[in-house]
C-alpha cells in the first residue's frame, strides 16, 4: 500500500563526492567537464498506466501495456546500479571530474494536487528536470504528473549554490496544471498546448543554438517560454531555440552533439530534412545498430537506442563514455577519431535513462 509521506532530502555521500557545487557554467555537451551530479537509485517504482505515462514507455502495445504492473523496483537492481554508479564515480574522479551525488528522493508515497493524484518513480535520471545553460538553472515544468517533485532531490544543492553567490540565477516556468485534457493519447503527440510544458532532456544545448524535440514530453508552448526566459536573460536573439519533431521522447537517444561540429544521430529518427540547417554542415555520425540490453522489469522504460546515451568528458580530447556492450558504437567512435571510454552500466532499460540521462554537468568549458 503506498502512502502520502514528507519527501526527504538528506543527502548520503560517497567518499569521493563533494558535496556542494563549485561552480555553475554549461552552455553546450562538449566542453571539458569539470562537475557534474550524478542521480540516485536508492529508491524506485514502476507506475501504473496513467496520463502520460503511457508514452514515456518503448512503443507498447496494448498487450503489453496489460503487463505492466505498478510495482517497486526489484532490489537486486537498485543493488546492481550502485555498484554501476559506483564504478562511474572512479571512472569520473580519475578524469579530474569533481562529482556530487544528488540526494535521495523517498518515491515510496504517492503526488497530489488538488486535480489528480500519481505514482512517484525514481531521481536517477536527473537531467531530466533541470536544465542549466550558462550560468542559468532552470527547473523545467514536466508533462508527467509523477515526476512533479523529482528535481527536489538536487534542489537544495542548487538553492546553496545560489544563496552564497546573492545571485537569482534559478528559475521556474509557471508550474503546471496538468488538468485531464493536457493529455491525448490518441494522437500522435500525447500533450495538448494548454500550458508550457518541456522536460529538460528535450533539449540539446550547443552554445548559442538548442535544439528542443516537441514531442509526448514537450510542446511548442513549453519552446516559447524558453525562448522568451533566454531573450530576457541574455538579451534578444542572442541563443536561439529551434523546436523540432524527431522522437516521441527525449531526445538524447537520437541526437548527442560529441564536439563543435561533429554529432551522433539515430538513423531511426533523423532524416534528410528533419534537423535545424545549420546541423547538415556537421559531421553527423549514424549511430549503428544497437547490441540490446535486457531488463529487469516486465516492460521495459527504454527502447535498444538507450546504448547511443553516452557523456562526453572532453570534445577537445574526443573523450566520451559508452556503455561498454555497445562494441558496434565503440568501434563506429573510434574510426570517427573518437577516444571511447568503456563503462558498464547494467539497467538502462529498465530505469529509462544511461550516462547522459542519469547526470547533470555543473561546470563544463565552453562560450557563448
Amino acid at each position: 500500500m503506498r502512502q502520502n509521506a514528507v519527501l526527504k532530502s538528506e543527502c548520503n555521500y560517497f567518499a569521493i563526492t563533494q558535496t556542494a557545487i563549485s561552480k555553475i557554467w554549461s552552455v553546450n555537451e562538449w566542453g571539458k567537464l569539470h562537475e557534474i551530479i550524478l542521480g540516485d537509485p536508492s529508491s524506485g517504482y514502476l507506475p501504473s498506466m496513467d496520463d502520460v505515462s503511457q508514452l514515456n514507455y518503448d512503443r507498447l502495445t496494448e498487450e503489453e501495456i496489460k503487463r505492466v504492473i505498478p510495482s517497486n523496483m526489484p532490489e537486486y537492481v537498485i543493488d546492481e546500479t550502485q555498484e554501476d554508479l559506483e564504478q562511474l564515480r572512479r571512472i569520473l574522479v580519475d578524469l579530474d571530474v569533481s562529482v556530487i551525488n544528488a540526494s535521495p528522493l523517498d518515491v515510496s508515497c504517492s503526488v497530489e494536487s488538488p486535480y489528480w493524484k500519481a505514482e512517484q518513480e525514481s531521481a536517477i535520471n536527473i537531467r531530466d528536470l533541470t536544465l542549466i545553460h550558462g550560468d542559468l538553472t532552470i527547473d523545467v515544468a514536466s508533462a508527467t504528473r509523477g515526476r512533479y517533485f523529482e528535481s527536489f532531490a538536487v534542489r537544495e544543492l542548487f538553492l546553496d549554490y545560489y544563496k552564497q553567490r546573492n545571485y537569482s540565477g534559478l528559475l521556474c516556468p509557471p508550474r503546471p496544471r496538468l488538468f485531464d485534457n493536457t493529455y491525448d493519447l490518441s494522437r500522435g503527440r500525447g500533450i495538448n498546448e494548454t500550458e508550457p510544458l518541456f522536460d529538460a532532456a528535450n533539449c540539446m544545448r550547443l552554445g548559442r543554438d538548442i535544439i528542443i524535440d516537441i514531442n509526448n514530453t514537450a510542446n511548442l508552448a513549453g519552446a516559447q517560454w524558453l525562448q522568451s526566459t533566454l531573450d530576457c536573460y541574455y538579451g534578444h536573439d542572442v541563443v536561439k531555440v529551434h523546436p523540432v519533431s524527431l522522437s516521441p521522447d527525449h531526445i538524447d537517444i537520437v541526437l548527442i552533439p560529441l564536439c563543435e561540429g561533429h554529432a551522433l544521430i539515430n538513423p531511426e529518427y533523423v532524416t534528410d530534412t528533419n534537423l535545424p540547417d545549420f546541423l547538415y554542415n556537421w559531421n553527423l555520425i549514424e549511430c549503428p545498430e544497437m547490441v540490446r540490453q535486457s531488463y529487469g522489469s516486465r516492460t521495459p522504460k527504454a527502447s535498444k537506442w538507450i546504448g547511443m546515451n553516452l557523456l562526453v568528458i572532453d570534445g577537445e580530447e574526443r573523450t566520451v563514455l559508452v556503455e561498454e556492450q555497445q562494441l558496434p558504437l565503440i568501434d563506429r567512435l573510434t574510426q570517427n577519431g573518437f577516444r571511447p571510454i568503456p563503462v558498464r552500466w547494467r539497467h538502462g532499460r529498465t530505469w529509462g535513462g544511461a550516462f547522459h540521462c542519469i547526470s547533470l554537468d555543473t561546470h563544463r568549458s565552453g562560450s557563448l
